[in-house]
């Protein structure tokens, strides 16, 4: 999922935020630059929701949802909410080599899908779920080792491009970006789920 050589995601990617939203959509995704102003912005709203949301496994898609529809406005931005699988050092931790059926899962609570869920925004990969799952132990014990490891005992939500997550063995693969509906009622059911 890296980004090209002119900076922009690949066109795969691109191509299911447009699906998913519409090409304003994703243009305006592959466009946006965070200045100062957003970077405080964003480093302010994700740590309030680390603070007031209690650590909890299995939350990676209610949690990413909500920090995108929190975001979106403030920043004026599309930020896609991304479904896909999680390798590391080559094996999968969540999801696998299939394609997601993103239009039925994620409007059936999600159940039966074993995958991951993580954001993004300008040239970032945001997971505020894996931190926190790692440091519960509510992962593969090799995934929470290397989490912690490479980003801290005290980690809570991961920001970072796409080569230092390679660098530090982890690969994101995309296989499906979720609707502007299914963002808010998921969002919707995070702050039921955790009292918002």
């Amino acid at each position: 999922m890296a980004r090209n050589k002119n900076g922009s995601w690949p066109k795969p990617l691109l191509a299911l935020i447009e699906v998913s939203h519409s090409r304003e959509a994703m243009q305006q995704f592959r466009d946006y630059k965070l200045d100062d102003g957003a970077w405080g912005i964003f480093n302010e709203m994700s740590q309030e929701m680390l603070t007031v949301v209690r650590p909890e496994g299995s939350s990676c898609v209610i949690m990413s949802a909500l920090l995108a529809a929190t975001l979106e406005e403030p920043l004026g931005t599309v930020v896609p909410v991304v479904a896909g699988a999680l390798k590391l050092d080559g094996e999968y931790m969540y999801g696998s080599h299939r394609a997601v059926d993103g239009r039925r899962v994620f409007s059936e609570n999600g159940a039966d899908w074993d995958g991951h869920c993580w954001i993004l925004l300008d040239n970032y990969i945001v997971d505020i779920s894996l931190g926190r799952t790692a440091r519960q132990g509510h992962c593969r014990a090799p995934l929470a080792r290397r989490v912690l490891s490479a980003f801290g005992e005290h980690v809570g939500m991961i920001a970072l491009t796409n080569s230092r997550a390679r660098e530090t063995g982890l690969l994101y693969l995309p296989r499906y970006v979720l609707t502007s509906d299914q963002v808010l009622a998921n969002a919707g059911g995070a702050m039921q789920k955790f009292g918002l």
